[in-house]
């Protein structure tokens, strides 16, 4: 069985190369930095999963108003996304979440935690019947 395609939505270099290399092992991770290339990448290939950085430089939309952009197209509304910011402060993942990210986790990242996320979000019925 093929990894899923797992897109990162980040313009940090070091974040991304992290990122990346954390979920490797179970997903094939593409890297794109700011709005333009999400959007050309999402017309492109079919992704699960979008972990999307929420402050993308001043050239971008923001990973709130791409997230937006993409839940309202019906072509991707079955894409799960997870916010994955430096955002991390008391009621951050609860005001993400209920922006309408599928998931939230703070940086730095913890391998296991954005792991188990992803196995759970792309293939609930199995990760649930392994907890």
């Amino acid at each position: 069985m093929a990894k899923p395609a797992v897109l990162i939505v980040e313009d940090n270099k070091i974040n991304a190369l992290v990122l990346r290399k954390a979920i490797e092992p179970i997903c094939n991770p593409i890297h794109v930095v700011n709005d333009h290339e999400t959007f050309e990448a999402i017309h492109a290939r079919i992704f699960e999963l979008i972990l999307m950085d929420i402050n993308l430089g001043s050239n971008s939309l923001d990973g709130e108003a791409i997230m937006k952009i993409i839940k309202q197209n019906p072509d991707y509304q079955a894409i799960k996304i997870f916010a994955v910011t430096g955002y991390a402060m008391p009621g951050d993942r609860e005001r993400f979440l209920a922006a309408g990210f599928d998931g939230y986790f703070s940086k730095p990242i913890e391998k296991e935690a954005i792991l188990e996320g992803i196995r759970n979000a792309i293939n609930p019925d199995t990760a649930q019947a392994a907890a």
